[in-house]
């Protein structure tokens, strides 16, 4: 479904993606975890379109992302949640969802906003509320729910458990786990490694923009260095 060749992503002299090479399959929860400023965000805003890559591939589905416009990124079927949520908090719920959906002319925005909130049932209740005033594992659903209303194939998922109580984190995965068994690919950037890697199919480690391992989540779980870098043992 997507697949990363040897890309090179820089902020001007500062080299943040080394031939970074990553396959997603369809269907699958594929976790990238690593440490502050492993260049994790950095990879899922070069396979939006925000940023693009000096050297290297992105395919998705045969079509080539490296020239392709964020927007029609998006209309293509890859929708993120970024990271610190950035939600537009002086306006609704409701409104917040419908921007989601602005790349859409369908007439079935209105029935997926009511299976967002069928999966979110907390922002039924707060929909004419402003965003602002939510808390923040209820920013997290709203980030999460307006990426859900462009019908993604692909989800981009950015650190969805920053800054959440225990609780919350553990909520927030189980919705991860949902949205995946409904039929969205998932590709999750996550500091709480223990977690990705419960709900990867397989994960990548990334250092310093360079990839260091590749496995299945389980096998990744149970590796000593991973253990001792990222999971407290």
């Amino acid at each position: 479904m997507l697949s990363i060749q040897g890309i090179n992503v820089y902020y001007g002299a500062i080299h943040a993606l080394k031939d970074v090479t990553i396959h997603v399959e369809q269907g699958e929860v594929v976790s990238i975890i690593g440490s502050n400023g492993a260049g994790k965000s950095t990879l899922l805003r070069t396979i939006s379109g925000l940023l693009r890559p000096r050297t290297g591939t992105i395919g998705y589905k045969g079509a080539d992302l490296v020239h392709t416009a964020p927007h029609d990124i998006l209309k293509m079927g890859i929708s993120q949640s970024p990271e610190g949520r950035r939600i537009f908090t002086n306006m609704t719920l409701y409104e917040n969802l419908q921007l989601g959906a602005y790349t859409r002319k369908d007439g079935e925005i209105a029935a997926d906003m009511d299976k967002v909130m069928d999966r979110f049932p907390r922002l039924r209740e707060r929909l004419k509320q402003s965003a602002g005033t939510l808390s923040g594992g209820e920013q997290q659903m709203l980030a999460i729910g307006r990426a859900l209303m462009s019908r993604p194939q692909l989800l981009l998922l950015d650190e969805p458990s920053l800054g959440l109580a225990p609780n919350l984190v553990m909520e927030i995965f189980k919705i991860v786990e949902e949205i995946n068994r409904d039929g969205t690919t998932v590709l999750l950037v996550e500091q709480n490694a223990n977690r990705a890697l419960e709900i990867a199919n397989r994960a990548y480690v990334l250092e310093t923009g360079t990839i260091v391992l590749s496995d299945t989540g389980k096998n990744l779980l149970s590796n000593p260095k991973v253990k001792e870098a990222y999971l407290g043992g």
